[in-house]
């Protein structure tokens, strides 16, 4: 199992620094490298006896992955902008609507797509910690601690970049909407 591990290791560093060269060289992105780390990083935690803090990094970087997959986001963009048909944009959004995305696409027309993302991402990251502090019941306080803050802040931040992106979309398409029935006026 060493062995598996070890070799991963190599495997790792060495498609970290390969990615980072080339997004310096050519500009690209810097999110390849970044996933090298953190899977190198999830391997050796493995390797000096900590599974379970490994095994969350792991599940970080899919996480990750589900968020910034382009195929992912669209599939997921096409189904918010569908479900913030048909709103209102002169309407107020009502406190108790407020775990409904409509809510949220409101919000955004009035406070503006960062407010909302940030309000959307925060809502839903209290809800799983909610969840998993609901099941952690059954872990000592050490692995609380080390389970929950690293989750939530890796899903509030990749919640918040998403929602910023489509709240972002869906306030451009509602001015376009609006100009355009100004000029058919």
């Amino acid at each position: 199992m060493q062995i598996i591990l070890i070799s991963g290791l190599v495997f790792f560093a060495v498609m970290t620094l390969y990615n980072l060269r080339k997004a310096i060289r050519e500009g690209t992105s810097y999110l390849p490298a970044i996933f090298g780390v953190l899977m190198f990083t999830s391997t050796l935690l493995i390797l000096l006896g900590q599974a379970l803090i490994g095994s969350f990094g792991f599940i970080i970087l899919l996480l990750l992955a589900l968020f910034y997959s382009k195929t992912i986001s669209e599939m997921r963009m096409r189904q918010f902008m569908k479900g913030m048909e048909g709103i209102d944009p002169t309407s107020s959004p009502a406190l108790r609507d407020i775990l409904n995305l409509r809510f949220w696409g409101v919000y955004a027309l009035n406070k503006g797509p960062r407010k909302a993302a940030i309000g959307f991402s925060l809502l839903q990251t209290c809800f799983v910690i909610f969840m998993l502090g609901a099941m952690s019941l059954f872990l000592d306080n050490f692995m609380k601690i080390t389970f929950l803050a690293p989750f939530a802040i890796v899903m509030f931040l990749a919640g918040w970049r998403e929602y910023e992106s489509v709240f972002r979309k869906y306030s451009e398409q509602q001015a376009m909407k609006s100009l355009t029935g100004q000029q058919e006026s």
